[in-house]
């Protein structure tokens, strides 16, 4: 072909030559496969891990629910022990140590042992 004068169209370049394979790209390629099989591996680890300790809780509450049943049971027959909190018991401070004054609507009497 020849060029003419007036003509500006430049010369058709050839087609780029294919190289091989980019290893920039293969690496990242396989990069992000691996992080892939990682996080099935691990989805995998914790959906084990989720039905282990929902069957271990289901064990306890109903281990727990028998321990209450049972302890039910045992108050419902064993007699009262200690005083009876209902009542109001009487006590004489006359000749003990008071602070505050003598008429005063409420009195507190506290019981210690000083060892």
């Amino acid at each position: 072909m020849t060029k003419r004068q007036g003509d500006q169209r430049p010369a058709q370049s050839a087609p780029p030559e294919r190289r091989g394979v980019d290893p920039l790209g293969l690496a990242t390629l396989a990069g992000v496969v691996a992080i892939l099989m990682l996080s099935f591996a691990n989805w995998r680890d914790v959906e084990r891990i989720d039905r282990s300790l929902g069957e271990r809780l289901g064990k306890l509450e109903t281990r727990l629910d028998q321990v209450a049943t049972r302890m039910e049971r045992a108050s419902a027959q064993a007699p009262q022990r200690g005083p009876d909190p209902n009542r109001v018991y009487t006590i004489q401070t006359a000749s003990a140590p008071a602070r505050g004054p003598a008429g005063a609507p409420v009195t507190i009497a506290e019981f210690s042992d000083f060892q």
